[in-house]
């Protein structure tokens, strides 16, 4: 979508690391093995990442950006005729909603007169809490970033050790339940200290902090059905959080994100804005965000005390396979680098290539129902 954006980070002194070989990973069975692989993991801030980003897509031809807050979407006949800023519209052919998981879609749908999407919501009771610090001078050691990874039922908390612009690092804080994390200072560094290694507890002993705790627990799990809608305007489109919202513990939000913007920009370029526009790229697009969301959703019903409903097969299945895999991981390179390949959300040309989950092979889950490769 911005060709040469990676170079452009690095260009910047965002580091990149080797996930699979510049990464510890603690999983509940031990170490996960490692290895080099070609799946880069760059440690960028988000704010640091969203201003560059700004600055490329403000540098692109026709792009013009308008201050105000949109308040509702103004109809004419089956379409958006114009958007509502406060006290002035804007005229629209074309509405895309991407401001994420706090969108307010289903509501300006609603005040329209137009159907709203049925929603599926799992909430695992994640919360996290981040801070950063300053890299300490003289710092070595065999891996560049850290990733302790909770698992049901006990062990119930985990962190993220990440190296990021400026010689800075931004460790996170993961529990779940009665276990998340807190904004106290000094409770930041006794939950590290509780965690399943003292890896990053010892890391950050000696570490400057930059900033106070930020807490949230904005974690949960959400999906608009809107392909399922009977009817929609024809040229208003959803896509990235405003239709489906992840546990960020998974990062598949800007991924999911961008392949949604991805198949947007594939649409426009084949087909009319018709009646059938939003329908039918709302379709393809529940399609593609059906991996991810399987992924996420089968591995946080784990954490729930209980469910409204029972557990579908593959939330059954899958987590046992998950358990398995890990296992296997401590011991075997063959299984995490197939692993890595499946999960991975990323590809230069996603929407004309298969999704991730179509490279589960028969090997892995050879793997996982062993339990050892």
């Amino acid at each position: 979508m911005l060709p040469g954006f990676t170079s452009d980070l690095a260009a910047c002194g965002v580091p990149a690391v080797d996930f699979a070989a510049d990464v510890a990973i603690r999983n509940p069975y031990g170490w996960a093995a490692r290895f080099p692989s070609p799946l880069k993991a760059y440690g960028v801030s988000r704010e640091f990442l969203e201003w560059r980003i700004r600055q490329r897509v403000l540098a692109l031809p026709g792009i013009e950006v308008l201050r105000g807050q949109a308040t509702g979407l103004i109809r004419e006949g089956d379409r958006v005729g114009a958007v509502a800023l406060g006290d002035r519209t804007l005229a629209a052919d074309f509405v895309a909603d991407a401001t994420g998981r706090g969108s307010r879609a289903d509501h300006w749908l609603a005040q329209a007169r137009w159907p709203t999407a049925r929603e599926t919501f799992v909430d695992c009771r994640l919360g996290y809490a981040t801070r950063r610090y300053l890299i300490p001078e003289g710092h070595t050691a065999d891996w560049a970033a850290c990733y302790i990874q909770p698992g049901t039922p006990h062990q119930r908390r985990g962190a993220i050790l990440m190296p990021v612009e400026n010689n800075r690092w931004i460790v996170t804080l993961i529990g779940f339940g009665s276990d998340r994390p807190g904004r106290d200072e000094g409770e930041f560094t006794t939950f590290a200290k509780s965690l399943s290694t003292p890896l990053i507890a010892e890391a950050i002993a000696d570490a400057k902090p930059l900033t106070p705790v930020a807490v949230s627990t904005s974690t949960s799990s959400r999906r608009h059905h809107v392909e399922k809608l009977p009817h929609q305007p024809a040229n208003f489109v959803r896509f990235g959080e405003a239709v489906c919202a992840f546990n960020p513990l998974y990062a598949q939000g800007m991924s999911t994100a961008a392949w949604g913007a991805s198949l947007l920009a594939d649409h426009l370029a084949r087909y009319a804005l018709d009646r059938n526009f939003a329908a039918s790229f709302h379709r393809a697009l529940a399609r593609r965000n059906d991996w991810a969301w399987q992924l996420a959703t089968t591995t946080d019903t784990r954490w729930l005390s209980s469910q409204s409903s029972p557990p579908a097969w593959h939330q059954r299945v899958g987590p046992r396979y998950t358990d398995r895999l890990m296992a296997n991981a401590c011991h075997s390179k063959r299984t995490p680098r197939k692993l890595s390949s499946t999960s991975c959300t990323c590809s230069s040309r996603p929407f004309r290539s298969s999704p991730p989950s179509s490279r589960c092979t028969a090997s892995l889950l050879r793997a996982g129902k062993r339990g050892v490769s």
